[in-house]
């Protein structure tokens, strides 16, 4: 599968409707996973506003621009503004949504930062419903505020994940944690991050007051490498190039993980075992890892049991950042299988 790329400019309504616009057919396909899963949980359109509208004004009262940007979205793609912005307050419906104890959807997402005789590299697998398979692209943006950012994300999300004109990287991964609560969604806040300038800004822009839950935010830099471990209310630094899934490595944090599930714990201990004993020297080394079946099904190149079964997890894209080169590459669906492409990003990232 090529992977498709996307160039927007501008402001944040401008850049939503040139995403919206350009990725029209499959954000019209992702919603419509999105809207069934819903509507088989008795969530129609007007109840699943009711129960985010909490959520949509703590954006607006601390990220509005970028909540203009998912309206720009919605608009471009003329799809539904409220379906957009579930979307990307998933994390945030999903209690609302599954009955399971845990009250979340699969586990999902592991990066690791490492560095070598080759430079300094950050791997990620975007790992989220196999529904969504399919419905991704690159978007390679110029906003008007600096600094610009090239970013694989899954349509009908707001770019989360990837790296910005002053080479930061950054790679998410889903936290749940005692203290959830209604607050700035989850994506709104990586998307924020995104466009990180360097270690500090990093730091503030991830510890946003006023966030719903938690995320590891893994950052690296040339040379550097850190990860931000947040619940709705607290903060951890953790310092140094590693690998996260999607529970607390922080010990304080990690007393409040309301995530037991096994998967984000073996997909851990494998990378450790990866990093520790065939740490990776090139950006080829890094795709192997992230197709490493190891502990199958619970593995970092996660398939789901049955491709028919759409709300089962699975790997949606991976990507390498190459930091002091300015690189990166993507690979749309499972990295064991699909192809890395080169994503051109001298337009964003420059030299």
């Amino acid at each position: 599968m090529t992977v498709r790329v996307v160039h927007v400019q501008g402001d944040a309504r401008r850049r939503g409707l040139e995403m919206g616009r350009a990725l029209a057919e499959p954000i019209h396909r992702s919603l419509d996973f999105y809207r069934g899963f819903m509507e088989k949980r008795g969530f129609d359109a007007a109840r699943s506003q009711s129960a985010l509208e909490p959520f949509r004004d703590a954006a607006e009262n601390a990220l509005p621009d970028l909540l203009r940007e998912i309206d720009g979205m919605a608009e471009g793609a003329e799809a539904s503004w409220w379906e957009l912005f579930a979307v990307n307050a998933w994390e945030e419906l999903e209690p609302l949504l599954l009955s399971a104890p845990a009250a979340r959807g699969p586990d999902r997402c592991s990066t690791f930062t490492s560095q070598g005789p080759g430079g300094t590299i950050l791997a990620h697998n975007e790992q989220w419903y196999a529904g969504d398979a399919g419905n991704v692209a690159v978007v390679v943006a110029s906003p008007d505020e600096d600094p610009p950012f090239v970013s694989p994300t899954c349509v009908t999300c707001l770019p989360a994940v990837g790296m910005n004109g002053r080479h930061v990287a950054q790679g998410i991964m889903s936290l749940t944690a005692r203290d959830d609560r209604v607050g700035i969604p989850r994506v709104m806040v990586s998307r924020h991050s995104l466009q990180a300038t360097g270690r500090a800004d990093a730091v503030a822009r991830s510890t946003i007051p006023g966030r719903s839950g938690g995320y590891a935010h893994v950052f690296a830099s040339p040379g550097q490498g850190f990860t931000v471990e947040t619940s709705a209310t607290r903060h951890a630094v953790l310092e140094g190039f590693r690998g996260h899934t999607n529970h607390y490595l922080d010990p304080e944090l990690a007393a409040g993980d309301t995530n037991g599930a096994p998967g984000t714990r073996l997909r851990m201990q494998r990378l450790q075992t990866l990093l520790e004993t065939d740490p990776p020297a090139s950006p080829e080394d890094a795709m192997r890892i992230l197709g490493d079946h190891e502990n199958a099904p619970e593995c970092l190149c996660l398939h789901p049991d049955r491709m028919e079964e759409d709300e089962a997890g699975a790997v949606l894209f991976s990507m390498v950042c190459h930091l002091e080169e300015g690189r990166m590459w993507v690979a749309a669906g499972n990295p064991c299988t699909a192809t890395f492409e080169e994503i051109d990003v001298r337009e964003a990232i420059g030299p």
